[in-house]
Order: C-alpha cells, then structure tokens, then sequence
C-alpha cells in the first residue's frame, strides 16, 4: 500500500532541499570554475528548478502549513536568498 506524504513532511523536503540549495551558493561560486562544463550548464539548467521549489514553499507559506519551527527557518530562509540571489543572477548571465 502506498504510504501517504503528510503536508508536514512535504514542507519539511521542501525547506530542507531549499535551504541547502540556497546556502551554498557562495561555494558554487567560488568553485564553479573548477567544475566540467556539463555540471556548470546543468547547475545553471536547471536552477529553475529551485525557483519552482521556492514557489511551493512560498505557498505553503501562506497557506500556514509551516509549524512554529519550520516558519522561523522559513524566514531564515527569505534573508539567505536575498543575500545570495545575485550569486545565482551572476552565475545565469556569465
């Protein structure tokens, strides 16, 4: 029988893979160029991915599916992307 994912445990995957996406952009960048070109354009690929990723959770957001904790990540969250957003804006254009 197929076992049914909670919202809980989707907002949880979601913020868990976002986060770590987000935050590691710093190092993206400074190792990039030492990647094969296929990982660099795959990165840059498929980022819209995260954007998608972002989108959902942002729903989930305003639908008050967050727990008390999962909400204070959340926020954390929103200040990482707006610092490391032009990370990943430099990385589209280069």
């Amino acid at each position: 029988m197929a076992r049914v994912t909670t919202t809980r445990e989707e907002v949880e995957r979601t913020l868990q893979m976002a986060e770590y996406q987000w935050e590691r952009l710093p190092e993206v960048e400074d190792t990039i160029d030492n990647w094969d070109q296929l990982d660099q354009i795959l990165f840059i690929e498929e980022w819209p991915l995260e954007e998608q990723r972002l989108k959902r959770l942002r729903e989930f957001a305003d639908k008050g599916a967050l727990d008390k904790e999962q909400q204070a990540r959340y926020e954390q969250l929103e200040c990482t992307i707006a610092r490391n957003r032009p990370i990943i804006q430099r990385l589209q254009n280069s």
